[in-house]
């Protein structure tokens, strides 16, 4: 049991989430220390990047209706695009293949008078498959004027086309509207947002080592945020508002040429239209970007060879070469080094080059580039024993045309640097002490430098030093327990005033109990910051004191 995307994300070593404030407060992603704008991140392919900031909030995402997530580290502008940091791409749950009805029923209660429910049903009629969630949360905030209401739905549909294709289609919708609580000036912001987002796909295996993947895909984002003065304001005194719509066409196709051979083909049409009260009319890009990616075993070698040539109607063309190599050590069968080097980079959002000095605070700078990097990564993973399992990774990424925000003369405006270097190290090491006791720890070091100026950059939410230990227990009983303690120190400036040097601890337990009624209840207690410590990387947004959280779950 989780709050949010957010919150699972930040268990995943090398993956830092700004802490936030609380119940549906924004927060950022960021992987091996790269801005928050380099990670792509999307649900079934379907981008969510916004062209305002580059950036995706992941608590506006349900996390119910999630089957895996995959999560690449370091550049993967190869194959997904302007992705410099790496990519997340969460996948839902399969539509159901039964006649009789599946589901589950989830309630929880917090502190904060805070309370969510989640529904979700499984199944099959006829032909036609389906799954469909649907969930509300409430929560009065952690201070005054921090109270948040969320609705999130999803709906996902197959039906078969004959033996070799399959028609699916999917549709999600969410809205909150969140308070960010009040800040020391006295000011707080109420920020509405919807987000509607979809798919329809055509999937084609032609059994003969040929599958072919089509789909339209669409994502329209309404933000809007409004400054109050005083919690006792009633009216605010600036409103925000700004749309975001994507529209995108992919067509790929994946070739087994022999076992150890394998292809992938494929062609991205992408269409971005902004609107925004920075705006006197609505910008739009598009994008063609045709790829290609070669997979090859020889031996004890892996193979993989990438390219992709983006197209930006405002940014103009990116070639994006990769080569990837794995080595399995024969007098080791447990043990690999693999090692990559890729020509990466990152379109800033559409905003940061059309803002209207007239209609914001902001200067605008039509001159803006993309950021362009050679990424370098190596790295060495082992079975020590069967119950032990270590990983080392060496990362770092020359970036040539560097984008962060600047003041002059009052103004503030996004700038190109002439080149950061982003470089660090992670370590990884899990130990299954028995059949149900299992043990994880994990510390990486993430450095940002100006290499003109050989200063750190600060101030772009990354974490420079994090630690994470985790003990989980499991039985057979359905009992288990996860102690998840985590140390992250952030790079943020001294006007921000971190106070994020310490150790902040969260516990997870929950209990299986099977056959009550011909149903499986599991009832979770959750104690988020055990330590009680005053914590925020951002003094604006401290994160909440100890508290508990308790519910269940039903399935049938």
């Amino acid at each position: 049991p989780a709050r949010d995307l957010s919150e699972v994300l930040s268990y995943i070593p090398g993956v830092d989430i700004e802490p936030r404030s609380g119940f549906g407060q924004s927060t950022a992603i960021s992987i091996q220390g790269s801005s928050s704008r380099h990670v792509r991140v999307m649900i079934d392919g379907i981008p969510l990047n916004t062209q305002l900031s580059g950036q995706v909030n992941p608590t506006n995402f349900p996390i119910e209706n999630i089957k895996q997530i995959e999560i690449i580290k370091g550049a993967a502008s190869s194959v997904w695009g302007s992705a410099l940091g790496g990519v997340i791409n969460i996948i839902t749950k399969d539509t159901g293949d039964k006649p009789v009805p599946q589901g589950s029923f989830s309630q929880s209660f917090a502190e904060y008078d805070t309370s969510k429910q989640s529904f979700e049903l499984i199944g099959k009629v006829g032909d036609l498959g389906y799954y469909s969630f649907a969930s509300y949360m409430h929560s009065g905030g952690i201070r005054a004027k921090a109270d948040a209401d969320e609705i999130k739905t999803f709906t996902k549909l197959s039906f078969p086309l004959g033996d070799l294709s399959e028609l699916t289609s999917s549709f999600g919708y969410s809205r909150s509207n969140v308070n960010s609580g009040e800040f020391p000036s006295g000011e707080y912001q109420n920020v509405p947002y919807v987000n509607k987002y979809g798919r329809l796909g055509l999937d084609v295996d032609f059994h003969n080592g040929v599958i072919f993947n089509s789909a339209f895909k669409f994502c329209r984002q309404d933000i809007i945020t409004k400054y109050f003065a005083t919690v006792q304001d009633a009216e605010p005194y600036d409103t925000v508002r700004s749309q975001d719509q994507y529209y995108g066409l992919e067509l790929k196709s994946l070739i087994h040429l022999r076992d150890e051979v394998r292809l992938l083909l494929g062609a991205d049409f992408d269409w971005h239209i902004l609107k925004s009260i920075y705006l006197s009319d609505s910008k739009s890009v598009n994008l063609q970007a045709p790829y290609a990616n070669y997979t090859l075993r020889l031996d004890n070698w892996d193979w993989v060879f990438g390219v992709r040539f983006d197209n930006n109607s405002e940014y103009g063309n990116q070639f994006s070469p990769s080569l990837g190599a794995v080595y399995h050590i024969p007098a080791a069968s447990d043990t690999l080094i693999r090692a990559t080097v890729s020509r990466a980079f990152n379109a800033p959002p559409l905003l940061w080059k059309f803002y209207e000095e007239s209609l914001s605070w902001i200067t605008v700078n039509p001159d803006i580039r993309p950021e362009k990097a050679w990424v370098y990564e190596m790295g060495v993973e082992r079975e020590l024993t069967d119950y032990l399992w270590m990983g080392l990774s060496l990362y770092r990424a020359d970036v040539k045309d560097a984008i962060a925000g600047v003041t002059e003369g009052g103004k503030t405006y996004m700038k190109n640097f002439q080149k950061f270097r982003r470089q660090g190290v992670e370590f990884q090491l899990k130990a299954k002490l028995n059949q149900r006791l299992t043990l994880s720890n994990s510390a990486a070091f993430n450095d940002v430098e100006n290499r003109t100026t050989r200063e750190t950059v600060k101030g772009i939410g990354v974490a420079r030093q994090s630690f994470d230990m985790g003990i989980e227990y499991k039985n057979e009983g359905g009992f288990s327990c996860l102690v998840k303690a985590y140390y992250n120190r952030w790079n943020q400036p001294a006007d921000f005033r971190p106070n994020d040097r310490k150790v902040i601890c969260d516990v997870k337990i929950s209990q299986g109990i099977k056959g009550i009624g011909g149903l499986d209840v599991r009832l979770f207690l959750n104690i988020y910051n055990l330590t009680n410590s005053k914590y925020w990387a951002d003094y604006y947004f401290p994160i909440p004191r100890r508290y508990f959280e308790g519910g269940f779950t039903i399935k049938w």
